[in-house]
């Protein structure tokens, strides 16, 4: 059976606004018939994911690896620099294998329930870095930030708060990953 790594942050982790959930690894591993790993953390930025990394991936076997992060790291609360944010996706993709890793851009966000924390332009700044080092190292990438900007609804993908994914995000996700991930 192939093995997916889910490496990301609280969107990867499928939080529900209260709680860690399985709601994005059910759905992949139900679409591919895959085993699929969670390895997403809320909250958590690249340089802090780097932490991690041994454990959570490069300890273990696997056929693929998405990683998705970009919404704390372009926070103005627990941000860090898009030059620091770009250097860490470098380094994952190369201590993955760019042929096993597959970037997704961070999502939107509805700014006017995010109080200040993110904004669309400063993540759309790290979404265009996500882009860039595919590009670069040769990475799969999956533009979910401009997939989800085209839907007219993308509101209804997010909760609350404004950030985190409703179920129909997590349809939308889950898709968009699938149709990555279907020909492996």
């Amino acid at each position: 059976m192939k093995q997916l790594i889910c490496f990301g942050d609280s969107i990867t982790a499928g939080w529900d606004g209260q709680r860690e959930t399985t709601r994005l690894t059910d759905r992949l591993s139900d679409g591919l018939g895959w085993s699929v790993i969670n390895a997403g953390v809320p909250g958590e930025n690249t340089t802090q994911a780097l932490v991690r990394i041994d454990r959570d991936v490069l300890d273990r076997s696997f056929d693929r690896i998405t990683v998705l992060f970009g919404a704390n790291d372009s926070s103005f609360h627990k941000g860090i620099p898009l030059e620091q944010f770009r250097k860490n996706l470098v380094y994952m993709a190369r201590a993955f294998s760019p042929s096993k890793t597959i970037f997704i851009t961070p999502s939107p966000v509805i700014e006017t329930r995010q109080k200040g924390k993110r904004t669309n332009d400063r993540i759309s700044l790290y979404a265009e870095a996500v882009t860039g080092v595919a590009k670069e190292t040769g990475a799969g990438l999956i533009d979910l930030h401009s997939r989800m900007l085209r839907q007219s609804d993308y509101r209804t993908m997010l909760l609350e708060d404004g950030l985190h994914f409703t179920d129909r995000g997590y349809d939308f996700l889950a898709n968009q990953m699938m149709l990555e991930l279907k020909n492996v």
